[in-house]
């Protein structure tokens, strides 16, 4: 859709029309345009205006139009970072006052879910505790990781006041961010896959897009849209420092932007020990070097390679992150070697990303047989 959007005007398009591009449904009664049913959500994601009656396309269309250019990581954080309230895409923009505070209910929630694992070891938040916590604390999402842990002696109250509210939208919108890789999704709760480091980390890389905001909605949505891929602080995945050190220095590097949530799952205990509990073997499933003979003092040395990287924008289930069979078990050396393989073959074509989970496990069984043809370790 975000093709659609920059080639076409979606207020003014036909649902025939559209289906025919975009081969996708628009089931709404015929008396409803496309326009009348879908422009408030396509303005949340800030993908749209509009302007003297026609639908006007963001910088954030524009580059999610092209292939592979941005991972659904990317563009999730973005989104929790640009979200406010009152919101551009609703009408209670042009109502509120230009002085008035505005939050950032979703910098809040995933800022909160990230602070309980950095600061208290726990890697389960119910929903409705975080709805609660929003609504008692005032907080607009800025605050530093001192201010969010000083809500948590109260954590068991919250969920009481969810109770005279109606909390579908916002419900809908924490399960949104849960399409975020190191995010799942269960029925009532928010489970985070990171360790606390990286929690922690990433926490202090999440900040509010602030102001001064415009007064018409319209021209809000351009503002935010405008700071995706501008060099900002935003860009989530542009890191500098050690992390990105020691990212290059293990070759987890792929198309063009640097994989920081790959590596940050890829080596979570919890994770591991799921895996290794179903799947004991110690033998690499590249070079087939039994690690327990060549390293008898170690216990479990190979790494678990995600075939399908978890940053990909492929991925559009918060859940497919936790599947088992999504993973491979290899060696530090193989593993290294593996992601330099996806980087050359990215680059050579041109792309940023894998176009599905198909391409990404027939690049990874080229890689693997490339490094039995070597006879690696003999």
């Amino acid at each position: 859709m975000a093709n659609f959007v920059v080639n076409y005007d979606f207020k003014n398009s036909e649902p025939a029309f559209i289906r025919q591009v975009t081969g996708l449904p628009f089931s709404a009664p015929p008396t409803h345009s496309p326009w009348r049913n879908y422009s408030r959500i396509y303005k949340l994601c800030l993908l749209v205006s509009e302007s003297q009656g026609i639908a006007i396309p963001t910088d954030i269309a524009r580059v999610l139009s092209q292939p592979g250019a941005v991972t659904c990581d990317e563009y999730v954080h973005f989104l929790v970072e640009a979200t406010t309230d009152p919101s551009p895409a609703l009408s209670d923009w042009a109502e509120a006052d230009t002085a008035m505070q505005r939050r950032n209910p979703l910098c809040f929630s995933l800022k909160y879910i990230l602070a309980k694992v950095a600061g208290l070891d726990e890697y389960i938040t119910p929903i409705n505790e975080i709805i609660g916590a929003y609504i008692f604390s005032g907080f607009n999402g800025g605050e530093s990781d001192t201010e969010f842990l000083s809500l948590m002696g109260n954590r068991e109250r919250y969920p009481d006041f969810v109770r005279n509210i109606d909390p579908r939208q916002a419900r809908e919108s924490i399960k949104f961010i849960s399409q975020i890789s190191y995010l799942h999704n269960t029925a009532s709760d928010i489970v985070v896959s990171l360790n606390k480091e990286d929690a922690h980390e990433i926490f202090h890389s999440l900040s509010p897009i602030s102001g001064p905001y415009e007064t018409d909605g319209n021209l809000e949505i351009q503002r935010l849209a405008s700071f995706f891929r501008d060099g900002s602080e935003h860009d989530f995945f542009e890191y500098k420092g050690t992390i990105v050190s020691d990212v290059l220095e293990s070759g987890f590097v792929e198309g063009s932007k640097v994989k920081k949530t790959h590596v940050i799952i890829e080596r979570n205990a919890k994770l591991r020990g799921l895996y290794f509990d179903k799947f004991p073997s110690p033998v690499c499933d590249s070079c087939r070097i039994d690690t327990s003979k060549k390293y008898p003092w170690i216990n479990r040395v190979l790494d678990l390679h995600h075939i399908l990287p978890l940053s990909s924008g492929t991925r559009v289930d918060s859940r497919v992150g936790t599947i088992l069979d999504d993973m491979a078990p290899i060696c530090p050396t193989c593993h290294r070697a593996i992601h330099r393989y996806y980087d050359d073959y990215l680059k050579t074509n041109s792309k940023s990303d894998f176009d599905n989970k198909e391409e990404a496990h027939e690049i990874y069984f080229q890689a693997k047989q490339g490094i039995v043809k070597g006879d690696c370790y003999v």
